[in-house]
C-alpha cells in the first residue's frame, strides 16, 4: 500500500482564536567545535522556509519574525559538517550557541549488487518518486544529481537514497530554488510505497519578466488552495466548513458473504449515513462530519496560538470544494483532492501551519501524491491573505 510520512494535529471543544501573535527571534553564535573560534559567513536557515541569514564577523546571527513553534535550523559552511539544530520558540526570543565539526574525510564503501541497475535508471526512478510527475514536476530539475547516493536492496525492488550535502533544485513552475538535505529516502518500485525525510530551504528566484512573475504567483496560489499547509492553518482557525473542506471518519467495513454464480463474494456493509471510499485496492466506510465538524475529536488548543492534532483512527479530508465555493454535502462524492490521514502519535502545529514533527502523520491519496515540485515554504502566504 502506498504511504508517505508527514504530520497532522487535533482540536478541542474550547474556541481557538488565532489573533495576530507576537513575533519572536532566534539568535546565536556559531563556533568551531575544534578551535572554539567564531565562524563567519556560515549560512543559517530555518528548514521548509525562506527565512535565513549568514553569520557576521563575530559568528553571530539573528532570524526574526517567528511565531511560537519548533523549528529546525540548518547550519552549513564549507569545510564543516552541515548540522540540523532543533529550536523551540515559546513566547520569548531564543539564543543558542552551535558548534560545527570539521568535515570528515570518509572513504565510502562500495556495495556490489547486480540488482542495482545502472545509475541512469536509478535516477529516473528517483526523479519520478521524489520530484513528481505532474505539470510542476516537468519544470523542476535537480542541478547536482552527482552528489546523490543511491542503491537498491538485494531484490532490486527498493531504491534507497540520501545526500551528504544540499541537493540544488530549481522549480521553474513556482519560482523557487530549493536547497534540500535528503537524510532518508526509500521507494518500493513494485508497491510504490514511499518514505523520505529531509530539510528544504527555499529561495525566491528572480523572474525574467513580469509575465513570469505573474505565472509564479498564480501557480503558487493554485497549489496552496488544496495544500496540506492551508488545511493546517484552516483547521487551527476552526473554519474548515466555511472554507469548503469536507471531512469524514473512516473505518474498515464489515463484510457479508454473498452467493454468486461463480462462488461466494465478500460484500462490504455500508450504513445509510456512509458510503464506500476506495484507495488503491482498499475500501473504507466514510461517515461525513456534516453539517458541523466535531473539532473536539480532532484537535486540542494549546497556549501560544498552537494546537495539538490528536484524533483517533483515520480521517478523510476532501479539499475539492476548498478550491471554489463551498456547498452542501448533499449527493456528495469524493473529489480528486481527497486524502486519508492517520497519526502515529499526536503532533503540535503552530499558527503558520508548521508541524513540530512531520514524520508522525501518515497520508494516503491526494496529499500523498504531491511531491517536491508542489512544495511551498511554511512562510508562504497568498497575496492579501
Amino acid at each position: 500500500m502506498k504511504k508517505i510520512f508527514f504530520l497532522l494535529a487535533i482540536l478541542t471543544v474550547s474556541q481557538i482564536t488565532f489573533a495576530q501573535s507576537p513575533q519572536w527571534s532566534i539568535s546565536g553564535k556559531v563556533i568551531s567545535s575544534t578551535t572554539k573560534d567564531s565562524l563567519s559567513g556560515v549560512s543559517v536557515f530555518i528548514s521548509n522556509s525562506t527565512k535565513g541569514t549568514f553569520t557576521d564577523t563575530s559568528g553571530k546571527f539573528t532570524i526574526p519574525g517567528l511565531a511560537n513553534g519548533t523549528y529546525n535550523l540548518i547550519i552549513s559552511s564549507i569545510g564543516f559538517e552541515t548540522q540540523v539544530y532543533a529550536v523551540a520558540v515559546n513566547a520569548k526570543n531564543v539564543n543558542v550557541v552551535i558548534s560545527l565539526k570539521d568535515t570528515a574525510k570518509e572513504l565510502e564503501g562500495v556495495v556490489i549488487n547486480f540488482n542495482n541497475g545502472n545509475r541512469k535508471d536509478l535516477l529516473k526512478v528517483f526523479r519520478k518518486a521524489f520530484i513528481g510527475t505532474d505539470k510542476n514536476a516537468k519544470e523542476t530539475e535537480i542541478q547536482n544529481e552527482e552528489i546523490l547516493k543511491m542503491h537498491s536492496d538485494e531484490s532490486g525492488k527498493i531504491l534507497n537514497a540520501h545526500s551528504n550535502d544540499f541537493l540544488i533544485i530549481t522549480n521553474n513552475a513556482l519560482g523557487y530554488k530549493i536547497k534540500y538535505i535528503l537524510k532518508e529516502f526509500s521507494y518500493n518500485k513494485k508497491t510504490t510505497d514511499l518514505h523520505y525525510l529531509g530539510y528544504p530551504v527555499f529561495e525566491e528566484m528572480k523572474s525574467a519578466s513580469s509575465s513570469q512573475t505573474r505565472n509564479w504567483k498564480e501557480n503558487r496560489e493554485k497549489i496552496y488552495l488544496s495544500s496540506l499547509l492551508r488545511f493546517y492553518r484552516t483547521l487551527g482557525k476552526r473554519s474548515l466548513i466555511q472554507q469548503g473542506y469536507i471531512l469524514g471518519n473512516l473505518i474498515t467495513p464489515q463484510v457479508d458473504k454473498v452467493a454468486e454464480s461463480r462462488g461466494v463474494k465478500n460484500q462490504p456493509l455500508v450504513p445509510s449515513n456512509g458510503f464506500l471510499l476506495t484507495f488503491l485496492t482498499r475500501q473504507y466506510v466514510d461517515t461525513l462530519y456534516w453539517p458541523e465538524i466535531p473539532y473536539y475529536k480532532i484537535m486540542t488548543a494549546l497556549p501560544g496560538h498552537k494546537y495539538l492534532l490528536n484524533f483517533q483512527g483515520m480521517m478523510s479530508v476532501d479539499a475539492t470544494n476548498a478550491m471554489g465555493d463551498s456547498h452542501a454535502a448533499d449527493y456528495y462524492k469524493p473529489g480528486p483532492t481527497t486524502s486519508i490521514i492517520s497519526l502515529k502519535q499526536p503532533v503540535e502545529i503552530n499558527e503558520d501551519g508548521l508541524p513540530s514533527d512531520p514524520s508522525q502523520i501518515i497520508l494516503y491519496g491526494y496529499w500523498m501524491n504531491l511531491r517536491i515540485a508542489d512544495l511551498l515554504p511554511f512562510d508562504y502566504h497568498p497575496t492579501g491573505k
